[in-house]
């Protein structure tokens, strides 16, 4: 039953400020004078905020010490899944560590309680870091980047529509749904951070690719009223001049995507002058902007649900026009639109995109090395092309690789520069670039050749020498016996040495004298006996032929006999004995030879 607030004003008003025993005394009056208990009457005063039980001395102290704590803390920490989820309860942490052998000492209510209090529970495990305001200092100085899949739609012959409702039921089957997709719908959008101006754009790919991501940034920087007059073919109304957001950032902050780590991308953003920073893996909140934007943008496409647009030129138009409505309406924190916050860019901050002819040559990768054959051709990615200037066979050139050129490549060689298609082949896999049989057309003559031709005038004219052959066959021919020639070749070589050098002493040779034959050495016939000779193999060779009769006893009397080896034509004469039981080794010629020192 709920206690009038006069008489908590009365017990506050006569209990506030006494020591506890005076405290102990009033309440047993007021309690009489109420007709309720002593500890109703410390309620009420409880309910004023006036309290005199004694704090325990132990207040703050846990047998828990700090490390068992947090060792139950690591392993909760330990089992976080990707999704951001623990599903190791604490009280199976703690039944962990009193099955290792750790001593708890307190219950699990009050293990788990400690755990809340100290902050390494589950919830504040959970709980993201804290992480500084971030500060742009004026429009274009940071755009925020970012590229989302949108799995929920596709686009056909029949136009867009929903891809599969049960993605939208059930999250397991979204990685499943997006194995079997071939395109997908993507949505590319910048934010400036300063102002919150942004645009979008749609592509339809089989994934995230540098070159649509080059494009993207192209329609972002570029003015917006070229944009949207291409959009709408020169019959875009009333929506000139409503939306001017556009220029090149100072910075760029996206994700470790392909379409930024891609090197034709990261020399086309060198070349614009835009620092590129992006966040690391795992921490979105480094591009709330576009992170917040996305969500704006999911109310663009919810729109879709009521009405399918025929083509991705339709949708991004639709995307286009609202863009300009949003950005040119919607305030921005509650001060201005978006539109009207951007036009307030400084001059000096407006850096403005370079036109599409030189944009696009921006966008290159590294520059290769290529080795030129003799016929000036250089493969490249499987294609084949020839180098215009004929000094460069067997030599090296620079290839440059723009992908909105691709398959025709930049080639640089001695100061000049080249656009080559690749030579397309015909039926039979040949090169139709050539030269057909029976209409020989050389390549014109290299600097090597003409000064190859410059010489042999030389060596004809002045020198007298002739030439035959032809091509690279062609050779010099020695001028006839006795001809003059301005060149002086031989015979003044020895007038070069122009010093005497000093003629030392040498020391008589001691030698071996020669035997002298008196009679001249005869040669004579010698005599080589054709007969076969014994050839002696290993012991082991005997006891093989004995294995199945073979005996510890046995092998000690063969090789006591014939040591380590025996006459290969008496082994069949001594294993016929061995197995006959008339062998004597005591009465063998090999024994008595041995014990004589013969053998």
């Amino acid at each position: 039953m709920p206690v009038s607030e006069v008489i908590l004003q009365h017990v506050y008003q006569s209990m506030s400020g006494l020591a506890e025993g005076e405290a102990g005394r009033k309440a047993l009056e007021l309690a009489e004078h109420y007709g309720v208990t002593r500890q109703t009457i410390f309620r009420y005063a409880a309910i004023k905020g006036l309290r005199w039980r004694k704090e325990k001395n132990t207040k703050g102290s846990t047998r828990v010490s700090e490390d068992t704590l947090k060792a139950a803390g690591a392993l909760l920490l330990a089992s976080r899944r990707t999704s951001n989820e623990i599903p190791l309860p604490a009280c199976d942490a703690k039944e962990m560590l009193e099955d290792s052998g750790v001593d708890t000492g307190v219950s699990t209510s009050r293990f788990l309680t400690l755990m809340r209090e100290r902050e390494i529970n589950k919830d504040a495990l959970l709980q993201p870091s804290p992480h500084q305001t971030m500060l742009s200092e004026h429009p274009n100085h940071v755009w925020q980047f970012d590229v989302t899949n949108c799995l929920q739609y596709f686009l056909d012959d029949k136009g867009m529509g929903e891809r599969d409702a049960d993605m939208t039921l059930y999250k397991n089957k979204i990685v499943q749904t997006a194995k079997s997709i071939k395109k997908e719908l993507l949505r590319y959008a910048v934010v400036d951070h300063c102002t919150g101006a942004f645009f979008l754009w749609y592509y339809y790919a089989s994934g995230e690719r540098a070159i649509d991501g080059a494009d993207f940034l192209y329609k972002a920087m570029r003015p917006k009223n070229e944009i949207i007059e291409q959009t709408w073919n020169g019959s875009s109304g009333s929506k000139l001049g409503k939306y001017h957001f556009h220029g090149v950032p100072f910075m760029l902050i996206p994700d470790r995507g392909s379409i930024i780590t891609n090197k034709a991308n990261e020399n086309l953003l060198k070349a614009l002058r835009i620092k590129v920073e992006p966040h690391m893996p795992g921490n979105p909140r480094a591009k709330g902007s576009i992170e917040g934007l996305m969500h704006i943008i999911n109310r663009f496409e919810a729109n879709l649900k009521f009405k399918r647009p025929r083509d991705l030129a339709e949708l991004n138009a639709w995307a286009l026009d609202w863009c300009i409505k949003f950005n040119g309406v919607n305030l921005m924190r509650g001060v201005a639109p978006r539109s009207a916050m951007w036009s307030t860019i400084r001059a000096e901050h407006l850096r403005l995109c370079p036109e599409w002819h030189i944009y696009k040559m921006l966008i290159r990768r590294p520059e290769i090395d290529k080795r030129v054959d003799g016929a000036l051709h250089f493969a490249l990615d499987g294609k084949t092309y020839q180098v215009p200037n004929p000094n460069a066979a067997r030599k090296t050139v620079k290839v440059v690789i723009q992908p909105y050129e691709y398959p025709n490549v930049e080639v640089h060689f001695n100061g000049e520069v080249w656009l080559l298609q690749p030579i397309p082949k015909d039926q039979y896999g040949r090169l139709t670039q050539g030269t057909t049989f029976g209409e020989y057309k050389s390549h014109k003559y290299t600097e090597t050749q003409k000064a190859k031709a410059e010489m042999e005038k030389i060596a004809s004219e002045q020198w007298g020498l002739t030439w035959k052959g032809t091509g690279d066959k062609r050779r010099a021919v020695a001028p006839p016996v006795g001809a003059e020639t301005p060149l002086q070749v031989f015979g003044h070589q020895a007038e070069k040495v122009k010093v005497e050098f000093l003629n030392r002493q040498g020391t008589e040779l001691e030698y071996i004298k020669p035997v002298e034959l008196t009679e001249p050495m005869q040669p004579h016939a010698v005599e080589v006996s054709r007969a076969i000779v014994d050839r002696k193999v290993p012991i082991l060779e005997l006891i093989k032929e004995l294995r199945d009769v073979m005996t510890p006893a046995l092998n000690q009397a063969l090789r006591e006999t014939y040591g380590q080896g025996i006459e290969k034509s008496k082994i069949e004469e001594v294993v016929s004995q061995i197995k006959a039981g008339i062998w004597n080794p005591g009465s063998s010629e090999e024994q008595k030879l041995a014990a004589a020192g013969g053998l």
